[in-house]
């Protein structure tokens, strides 16, 4: 008989991708998803569905029953606002309704998903890694917080006699993203004849790649460990001229500096602030914007199934899916 699997966030970018590699390993997979969300990334699978909210402890407990195993991937990961109270039901509340299920109804191991956001960063000669410790600043970032205080929530749990792994993924780029969520990337590079790139830089992992380190987390993982799930790292500058060739474009980059984008972002925070309003840009995400966001996936290639695959691989495969969809037209 197939091990069964809950996954939550499945019909996401990163979930659809887990339950491919479930059922390609031969689990039976369950998924927890809204009434009337979006499951195009999944429709065609062979695959169980429970229709209730992450964020109601009564349909968590009813989804988790019978599994085996739980990724718990759901989270809201938009960058606004900033403020903590927008992020606490999706992402902490829901943590601890999925860690009491799993505890009481003795899940074998539970997979949490977090983000690459919960450890501080690097250099390209000093990358980022699980010991680097989060910075303080970004208490400012709603998300980023959020996922900071689950995953501190799980590995509490732990010492308490859960059975968990944290996998911490950094910027996902793949097919399936109907959202689309890290596709809109693209959209300051596609089409357009001035590209406009700030200072800092972001560490790119392939979709499908995450979603094999997660699931090999299941089995080959430490319990208590954390993994970030790392690709290779670019500076915004590198990874626009990479896209433009990719889509074989010509355009006129040009750096933003960095006052530049501080100033913006400090304005956006005060829109915030006075007008109760959700920018785009706030001095927090500015700030992420300048930064060297670079990280290290060492440990994950060493302790799980889990390699590094070439940004222009994985980009190709997401820009492909994306015209193909009709994003950029």
């Amino acid at each position: 008989m197939k091990e069964k699997v809950l996954v939550t966030g499945a019909n996401g970018l990163l979930g659809s991708h887990v339950v491919r590699e479930l059922l390609k390993k031969d689990f039976a997979v369950r998924v927890l998803v809204r009434e009337n969300s979006d499951l195009r990334a999944i429709m065609d699978l062979n695959i169980e569905y429970y229709i209730g909210q992450v964020t109601s402890e009564n349909d968590v407990n009813e989804a988790v029953k019978g599994c085996v195993y739980v990724v718990h991937a759901a989270a809201r990961t938009a960058q606004t606002p900033s403020d903590l109270k927008a992020f606490e039901k999706p992402n902490i509340q829901s943590t601890k309704y999925v860690i009491g299920a799993c505890k009481e109804l003795n899940v074998k191991r539970l997979v949490f998903v977090s983000s690459a956001n919960c450890f501080g960063n690097g250099t390209l000669e000093n990358t980022g890694t699980e010991k680097s410790p989060f910075l303080p600043w970004l208490k400012n970032s709603g998300y980023a917080y959020s996922k900071y205080l689950s995953q501190k929530l799980v590995l509490k749990e732990v010492n308490a006699g859960l059975d968990a792994v944290v996998v911490n993924p950094t910027f996902i780029l793949g097919e399936n993203d109907y959202k689309p969520s890290s596709g809109r990337i693209f959209r300051h590079v596609v089409n357009k004849r001035f590209v406009f790139y700030p200072p800092g830089g972001k560490n790119f992992v392939d979709a499908g790649m995450a979603a094999r380190g997660i699931v090999s987390a299941m089995k080959k993982g430490k319990v208590g460990e954390c993994y970030l799930l790392a690709g290779e790292n670019h500076s915004y500058h590198n990874f626009f001229k990479l896209v433009k060739r990719i889509i074989n474009q010509k355009a006129l980059f040009i750096p933003i500096p960095k006052w530049v984008l501080l100033t913006a972002g400090y304005c956006g925070s005060l829109v915030e602030k006075v007008f109760k309003k959700s920018p785009q840009l706030t001095y927090t995400n500015a700030r992420m914007l300048c930064l060297s966001n670079y990280f290290s996936a060492n440990k994950a290639c060493n302790e799980l199934d889990f390699s590094i695959i070439g940004t222009a691989n994985s980009a190709e495969k997401a820009i492909n899916w994306l015209k193909a969809n009709n994003y950029f037209s």
